[in-house]
């Protein structure tokens, strides 16, 4: 079963809607949640667990402790045959009664959770494509949760702050999930006739084979970051679980570091206080990463049984290391894997915007509520007016050659787009010399070409961007209120059609858009501005120590005379942190 999208409403920290907290899982497997610091991040990820699990909401679940307003959530699914027999196997009375809120593969539910008088009370509802509304029938028919959770992908919660033994626990439940799987009723007699039996019993669930290859998969990704570390199983100590289904073995995480030579140093000690917190909770997310391998899943491409819930994957990592666990995290949602990953964070070097099927979700939280700005592989294309995912690539490994740090630009509350580097250098220096209360990014588009497509990615988010940029030989045909320009030609067409589409989306909320009659270097030599503000060129010396100098030499300088608005670049500035 996969995910096509998941929507959360008075959960928690989310509130404003159901269509505004829409998370689209639709050809996607890999996620990056961003926003503010209590945006309500890891509270999507809570929920995803939340509704799996079936849980009773208390008061502290309701948006603001208010249970006057309804917890929702609403879910659509893509069911593959599997599923289907899955389905009908578990609740055969059903097996023809679901298919009517079936839809070209795709069932729709929602659950929301309300008080009623003194107590709290669930209600599914299943969604009924034929009349577009929703019935209140609980999982198409169904009725049980457990028999639709069987299909949906299992949660893998990986949280910020794990303690150390985590690891240790994590791997004993997963090692003893397979061993229940292994150990059949029959042993179970044996087990109750003779217990001299136990330790045969106990290497037919840990099965040694499994249990190796299990450690083998794991090491597999671990070593990618950490190389010279190797994640080893020691058998602690036989232990019987007297339960009804229960025989289990305590197992330990020891981490065996290596030598020049690739063999394991036995002076190093290899217990977790030997190790630091980002390697720990390495250990813990490529432990639960490789848990199909231990719990026998067959793999089957396309098909997602796993959503890993990955909280600030960045904490404790060096930033080379953030850049390797960056790419694990992509290398395991690929198809052939049964991964999909939403991860919560704070670090805009886990985002890579040459990934296909990935996802980058900005998450707002105001004084309406929380509000959800995505964008996919599919929308990037689009923009670039691209088909291939190797077209994607080059674009967008072109797009970080002009700027590696474009994805800071994603977590700003303003952005201001220029075209070139000597743009760059004065704004920068003066947002650095004349400290505002906004917080603008000065994104270097590199070319004025590319502008369209920022003007694209930062009205999707709802950022509020501003553009300065050479008229070059396009001409001004009009101007709108504010002084913004339409233009008769050129990449300049298309930058002021783009900022008209986005006024309308971003409904006015959107910034100022201003030009260099020319470029930069004539517009500052102009007649208009006095003398001793000009722009003085230093002969063969290139455009971005030029612009240092002019600001270094004439504008700081000067910035306190009376005529300084008469430069453009400082108008422009000042009016864009006026506006």
């Amino acid at each position: 079963m996969k995910i096509s999208f998941f929507s959360v409403n008075n959960f928690r920290a989310i509130s404003g809607g159901l269509d505004n907290n829409k998370i689209i899982f639709k050809d996607t497997n890999t996620l990056f949640i961003y926003g503010a610091n209590n945006a309500g991040k890891s509270t999507f990820l809570k929920a995803y667990l939340f509704f799996y699990s079936d849980e009773k909401p208390d008061i502290n679940d309701f948006f603001k402790r208010n249970d006057s307003l309804p917890i929702e959530f609403e879910l659509e699914v893509q069911l593959d045959d599997l599923d289907k027999n899955k389905i009908e196997t578990k609740a055969p009375k059903q097996k023809d009664s679901y298919k009517k809120y079936l839809h070209n593969g795709y069932i729709k539910i929602k659950k929301v959770w309300s008080k009623n008088n003194s107590k709290i009370e669930c209600k599914n509802y299943t969604y009924n494509y034929s009349n577009e509304q929703y019935d209140e029938v609980g999982y198409a028919t169904i009725g049980l949760h457990s028999v639709f959770q069987s299909c949906l992908p299992k949660p893998v919660f990986i949280k910020a702050m794990p303690t150390e033994e985590e690891a240790k626990k994590i791997l004993n439940e997963i090692l003893k999930m397979m061993a229940e799987s292994t150990l059949k009723s029959s042993d179970l007699e044996e087990l109750r006739i003779a217990q001299a039996k136990i330790k045969e019993l106990q290497d037919k669930m840990y099965d040694s084979g499994v249990i190796e290859a299990y450690q083998n998969s794991v090491n597999g990704y671990f070593n990618k970051i950490f190389f010279d570390t190797s994640i080893c199983f020691k058998d602690q100590k036989d232990r019987v679980v007297w339960t009804e289904n229960k025989l289990g073995r305590d197992f330990e995480i020891e981490f065996m570091k290596k030598n020049e030579y690739g063999e394991y140093d036995e002076a190093i000690p290899s217990n977790y206080s030997s190790v630091g917190h980002g390697t720990i909770r390495t250990a813990i997310f490529t432990l639960l990463l490789m848990r199909d391998v231990a719990e026998r899943f067959e793999r089957k491409k396309g098909r997602k049984d796993y959503m890993v819930l990955f909280e600030e994957p960045e904490l404790f990592l060096y930033p080379r290391i953030v850049k390797e666990l960056r790419e694990l995290i992509y290398q395991v949602s690929v198809e052939e894997l049964p991964y999909q990953v939403l991860c919560a964070s704070h670090s805009s070097a886990m985002i890579d915007l040459s990934k296909p099927k990935s996802s980058i979700i900005r998450l707002v939280n105001n004084s309406k509520g929380t509000k959800i700005y995505q964008i996919n592989d599919s929308f990037l294309k689009d923009a670039k007016g691209i088909i291939t995912n190797d077209e994607l690539k080059q674009e967008m490994y072109e797009v970080l050659r002009f700027n590696p740090y474009i994805c800071e630009s994603f977590y700003a509350d303003e952005v201001l787009l220029i075209e070139g580097p000597t743009e760059e250098i004065i704004c920068r220096a003066y947002l650095q010399e004349l400290p505002s209360s906004k917080n603008i990014f000065v994104l270097n588009c590199g070319t004025v070409n590319n502008i369209p497509f920022y003007q694209k990615i930062f009205s999707q988010f709802n950022i509020k961007y501003h553009i300065i940029c050479d008229t070059d030989k396009a001409r001004i045909i009009s101007l709108d209120e504010n002084g913004n320009p339409s233009f008769d030609s050129g990449i300049q067409k298309k930058i002021s059609e783009q900022y008209k589409e986005d006024i309308i989306k971003m409904n006015g909320c959107i910034g100022l858009f201003r030009v260099h009659n020319i470029t930069f270097e004539p517009a500052h030599q102009d007649d208009s501005i006095p003398e001793h503000l000009r722009f003085v060129d230093c002969g063969d010396r290139s455009k971005p120590f030029n612009a240092n100098m002019y600001w270094k030499m004439v504008l700081k300088p000067n910035m306190a005379d009376c005529e300084i608005n008469k430069v453009p670049i400082i108008r422009y500035l000042q009016e864009i942190l006026a506006h």
